[in-house]
């Protein structure tokens, strides 16, 4: 059963898929350009204090947690 959260509320080690991207125009045409796109893979690596580290699609990046929370997945794994 998979449920529905933000990014920012997974473990470390947790796949999800992008079920959505919530903000503005601005923030979420940012994760659009890094590579973050409804249905994608997103795996959480590691987060540290209000820093995430996450791989979506072979690409590792480091995000802030508040954009993090603009971010909505089902947990996969």
């Amino acid at each position: 059963m998979t449920s529905n959260q933000t990014l920012s509320e997974c473990s470390a080690g947790q796949t999800s898929q992008i079920t959505a991207l919530k903000g503005d125009l601005e923030t979420k045409m940012r994760l659009v350009n890094l590579g973050f796109h409804t249905h994608s893979i997103v795996k959480l690596v590691v987060a540290r204090g209000r820093n995430l580290v996450v791989c979506v699609d072979g690409s590792r990046f480091a995000i802030d947690k508040e954009i993090a929370k603009s971010i909505q997945v089902a947990v996969l794994s």
